[in-house]
């Protein structure tokens, strides 16, 4: 499993994969990848698919801060958003406005 460091709409992996987001569905990985995120479900273009339970993704990484255990967990939301109040807002998220949330 790769571990990944997220800086805002950038992600790079210990074995030097990167992942960009694009726009608030869409991420590219460096591989050629392009991964579609449909609420908390995201979908590769190679047939992937992963989806966020609180900080943990269904591929069995998990999401802590800026860091995750495998890429499934790059899309996942931070939590400690919603629940510090820090960050942005429901609604900020809901319009796009939110640029560091996978």
């Amino acid at each position: 499993m790769s571990f990944w460091q997220i800086l805002g709409r950038f992600a790079v992996s210990d074995k030097g994969e990167t992942l960009q987001k694009i726009s608030d569905t869409t991420s590219v990985a460096s591989d050629g990848k392009t991964y579609t995120r449909m609420g908390s479900t995201t979908v590769g273009s190679d047939g992937s698919i992963f989806t966020q339970m609180g900080s943990f993704s269904t591929d069995g990484s998990t999401r802590m801060g800026s860091t995750a255990t495998g890429i499934g967990a790059v899309f996942n939301e931070r939590d400690e958003w919603s629940n510090s109040g820090s960050g942005a807002s429901n609604a900020q998220k809901r319009f796009g406005h939110d640029d560091d949330s996978w």
